[in-house]
């Protein structure tokens, strides 16, 4: 009877210690563990041409979203250099004209000697031109608007050009929809008699304002253009420095 007892002890000591024990090991697993530093990515500002000012935030804001929230990628996988730096560095220690920048994007090596100065890991550089029109759709005038984008990124670790993507248009008729938009419109004025000639409006007045339709253009053209470096970067191109000198 005592040596059950003293067995009895014995399993309840060593059942007591077990979580402890577990959860000491646990935290040496945790501690041992590597941690994780997120990429550093310096967005140059974009090259804007037409486009609201709405529309441009819109387009900053989407492509920055794309990195921190992508499904490719953890939450923390990129931090961004704030934009004053990156154009602190861009114009006085690089000695570049923001402003005359207009049209066209800077070359690969330009980037890549921002990126070293900055220390970052990736270089983005853009440029987006809308074209936003009023036109009549089916029973009345829409606002529609087309975006092209160009998106260049720069592996800055291995000088190398991750992404060129050119002339990539989208429009924004793939987010709107004209046949629920002139469902409402017969509802609303025809009623059920059809009298579609004679109740509805002929004009041509602008069908809305500008931003919304620029933004949608806007987004998918950016993300179209980044979609294959999300999914499968680095698909990289070496940059040629070999002109640079070694003071460089």
């Amino acid at each position: 009877m005592l040596r059950v007892s003293i067995s009895t002890i014995v399993l309840l000591i060593v059942l007591s210690a077990t979580p402890c024990l577990a959860q000491e090991l646990q935290s040496n697993k945790s501690s041992n563990e590597p941690t994780h530093t997120p990429e550093i990515v310096a967005i140059l500002p974009w090259v804007y041409e037409n486009g609201t000012t709405g529309s441009r935030a819109a387009v900053k804001e989407y492509l920055e979203t794309s990195l921190k929230k992508s499904l490719y990628f953890r939450d923390d996988s990129f931090s961004i250099i704030p934009e004053k730096q990156v154009v602190f560095a861009w114009t006085h220690d690089l000695g570049q004209d923001i402003e005359t920048q207009k049209t066209s994007l800077p070359s690969p090596k330009e980037l890549l000697k921002l990126g070293q100065k900055l220390r970052a890991d990736w270089v983005i550089s853009g440029h987006a031109i809308w074209h936003t029109r009023s036109v009549w759709i089916g029973l009345g005038p829409k606002t529609k608007s087309d975006c092209i984008v160009d998106m260049v990124i720069v592996d800055v670790k291995k000088r190398e050009l991750s992404l060129d993507a050119r002339k990539v248009k989208m429009d924004s008729a793939p987010r709107e929809n004209p046949i629920k938009a002139a469902t409402t419109i017969l509802l609303g004025v025809a009623g059920a008699k059809g009298l579609f000639s004679s109740a509805l409006p002929f004009t041509l007045v602008s069908g809305g304002p500008k931003t919304p339709p620029e933004m949608s253009a806007g987004q998918s053209a950016v993300a179209k253009a980044i979609r294959p470096w999300l999914a499968i970067h680095p698909n990289n191109r070496t940059i040629d420095t070999s002109d640079e000198t070694e003071s460089e």
